[in-house]
């Protein structure tokens, strides 16, 4: 009897932490990627180079990835009425600002506006201002968009980890500082 309680509990103490780690996101799973640039040949999927692509800033202009060839890229997809991607674009500036620009550039794609619809201009410029991002950029794009994009979303927010090559690196689900801090620092160590 002793011992099925303890298989019981050994049981339940393992799919909870399966179901944790799964939620939680996986940091740091691929390691030492990297090659050169290819646009022709792109897949916003672990290991491959990015897709470049074009989307409206906060300031109203035209931002691509590709224009930050040569920095990391921590690629943010967000929603405005979501809690965790608020905190996170509260760290956006300053994480950059840790690592210099010249190293890292904190891109957020929003998704959503608070309301759950596509986000317009006004709704970048309130993300921006609201969350005191002034040196990275915010875009705006929508679900049909994020969907032909290859780009994968299981949490708010997610983010992407582009090395300076435009290879995709790493994939995290939910937001954990630390977590960005070891991509970003693996990758200057590199």
């Amino acid at each position: 009897m002793k011992t099925q309680r303890i298989l019981r509990f050994l049981a339940i103490f393992a799919i909870t932490w399966l179901v944790l780690t799964w939620l939680m996101g996986c940091s740091g799973c691929l390691s030492n990627i990297d090659q050169s640039i290819d646009k022709d040949g792109c897949e916003n999927s672990l290991g491959n180079v990015a897709c470049n692509f074009a989307m409206m800033n906060q300031d109203g202009t035209t931002e691509r990835l590709y224009d930050h060839y040569g920095k990391i890229i921590i690629l943010d997809f967000s929603a405005m009425w979501c809690g965790p991607c608020q905190l996170a674009g509260l760290d956006a500036d300053g994480l950059v600002e840790k690592y210099g620009e010249e190293n890292v550039v904190y891109i957020t794609v929003l998704i959503e506006n608070s309301s759950g619809h596509d986000p317009r201009l006004r709704d970048l410029q309130t993300w921006s201002e609201g969350l005191g991002i002034h040196n990275n950029p915010v875009l705006g794009t929508n679900r049909e968009w994020l969907r032909d994009s290859g780009y994968f979303l299981e949490a708010w927010p997610t983010f992407y980890v582009i090395t300076p090559t435009m290879v995709v690196k790493e994939y995290q689900r939910g937001y954990r500082k630390h977590d960005l801090e070891d991509a970003i620092e693996n990758l200057l160590n590199e």
